[in-house]
């Protein structure tokens, strides 16, 4: 899938060198090749969107906040929410999602579901909080932005 991908965006870089401006061919493979070799996918990241800057490319913002996963409790480090979010959750043996602010204060309870399943909450607080989660098997949070 990443050969894939690596190859899709090189046909698009060629088929854009016009956009380019300074860029050669050979130097944005250059670049290109820099970046795939980079473990650290945020620093990755990074260095694709400066590509893509230079390239002339909007660059979207991805809505996704956040996600996690795991089984039994667990407490997240702070998440910066700037808009309005929803969350959504899927538990294989029921699941309690509570928001503390950064200083570990009880805000809410964002979700409650007693059996497996899916769920999502749509909540419109700003700030920096922490959610913990708590369910009795395997569970998975996805942490949307809603502009």
């Amino acid at each position: 899938m990443k050969k894939l991908t690596v190859l899709m965006i090189f046909v698009l870089l060629f088929s854009i060198t016009t956009l380019a401006g300074d860029l050669s061919k050979e130097e944005i493979i250059n670049e290109l090749e820099k970046i795939t070799v980079v473990a650290n996918k945020d620093i990755r990241l990074e260095m694709y969107d400066i590509l893509a800057g230079k390239l002339g490319l909007e660059i979207t913002e991805d809505p996704i906040i956040k996600e996690f996963s795991g089984s039994g409790t667990k407490t997240t480090r702070p998440l910066v929410f700037q808009t309005a979010w929803e969350i959504y959750w899927e538990s294989k043996e029921g699941i309690i999602i509570t928001l503390y602010d950064k200083d570990g204060n009880f805000i809410e309870q964002v979700a409650s579901q007693t059996e497996s399943g899916k769920g999502s909450s749509y909540n419109p607080k700003k700030g920096t909080f922490c959610l913990n989660i708590f369910s009795m098997g395997n569970w998975e949070i996805k942490i949307i932005a809603v502009e």
